[in-house]
């Protein structure tokens, strides 16, 4: 079996198990049980159970990206496609799905390891994905010239907010309604716009 074929086995019996179980009460012994094979071999490609965490919750956010981002790339107004980015990443995050309910998961997510590591390796190539956007909008005489970065970085933390990271009660109606996400573009788009611009569906 060759090395990304077997790493991505024993990420897959590690999802299954963390999912069901949780990350403290999976132990890697049950892992190297249901990949078959022994815990040393596990230990060859994952220095202990939090890097194979981290290493699971990378791939998977890696995937969820790569999924949206890729459902949007055919969009060429760089405003229709910060709306629908932000449409597609709650609507996802609204789904009952494995890293949905590992985002959800205050024990998982919020311990030191991991939000050291998903900021560092995760939020930064999200912020340099939506910065192109922007500065495609910039370069194109749509946006204003604001910091790419740190307006992404801004987005980024509001999008956390309205999805899986949310602070403050929310009504479930207007929830099913979208208003929590209109009210979020609505926000972006009067930030970064030009006033001379036409906002999308204005025209």
């Amino acid at each position: 079996m060759e090395t990304d074929e077997l790493k991505n086995l024993i990420l897959d019996k590690a999802k299954e198990r963390f999912d069901r179980f949780g990350f403290k009460k999976t132990t890697m012994d049950e892992i190297s049980h249901d990949c078959k094979i022994s815990k040393k071999t596990i230990y060859e490609h994952f220095k202990d159970k939090e890097d194979l965490f981290i290493s699971l919750f990378i791939r998977e956010s890696r995937q969820v990206r790569d999924l949206i981002f890729a459902g949007i790339s055919h969009i060429p107004d760089p405003l229709e496609r910060l709306i629908e980015l932000i449409r597609s990443a709650i609507a996802y995050f609204r789904q009952d799905n494995f890293l949905t309910r590992l985002l959800k998961d205050d024990d998982a997510l919020f311990s030191a390891f991991l939000t050291v590591k998903y900021h560092v390796i995760l939020e930064e190539e999200l912020i340099s994905l939506i910065a192109t956007i922007i500065a495609e909008g910039k370069a194109q005489g749509k946006l204003r010239n604001v910091d790419e970065k740190v307006v992404a970085y801004v987005g980024l933390k509001l999008f956390q907010s309205f999805s899986y990271m949310r602070t403050m009660p929310i009504s479930p109606e207007k929830d099913e309604q979208g208003y929590y996400t209109d009210a979020l573009i609505d926000f972006m788009l009067h930030g970064l716009v030009k006033k001379d611009e036409a906002l999308p569906g204005q025209q």
